[in-house]
């Protein structure tokens, strides 16, 4: 199954009494966090969130057993769950970040065998790997082999 970008976002992690200013990215396989360094918010201030950030973590969706909506102060936050970790998140459009995580995971949980298989052209696959490494999901290097497998075909 090909990596596809969901949904992407400006967020932030929060840790203990700190918050960390982020970006996040849902695709098809993994929720990607990505956080803005305190220098890069020194020197950018507000316009650091025009930026991707620099990646942190990422959690393949088979691993989440829990996402849940609970409360810090007077906010809101998505709590997301691992079998050996648990991580709060603060999205500004959190039903919708709610809801394509339902979707992920429920799309994640079917059987792969019964689904329809789409053909795509390899210029269709090369624009979904470059929006990948666009949005810091995939490597420059994976990005470039996954390139030259299309293109050998």
């Amino acid at each position: 199954m090909q990596e596809t970008i969901i949904l992407q976002s400006l967020c932030n992690r929060i840790k203990g009494a700190f918050v960390e200013n982020g970006h996040a990215m849902l695709t098809n396989q993994r929720f990607i966090y990505s956080k803005h360094s305190f220098a890069k918010i020194a020197a950018m201030g507000v316009l650091v969130n025009l930026t991707k950030g620099d990646f942190d973590f990422d959690i393949p969706i088979s691993d989440i057993t829990d996402i849940e909506e609970t409360k810090r102060l007077m906010s809101k936050v998505l709590v997301i769950r691992t079998k050996d970790d648990e991580y709060k998140f603060f999205f500004t459009k959190l039903e919708e970040w709610k809801i394509a995580f339902s979707n992920v995971r429920e799309q994640v949980g079917t059987d792969n065998a019964t689904q329809p298989v789409q053909v795509q052209s390899v210029a269709d696959e090369l624009l979904k790997f470059k929006s990948l490494l666009d949005a810091g999901a995939i490597t420059e290097d994976e990005y470039n082999v996954q390139k030259a497998k299309l293109l050998n075909q």
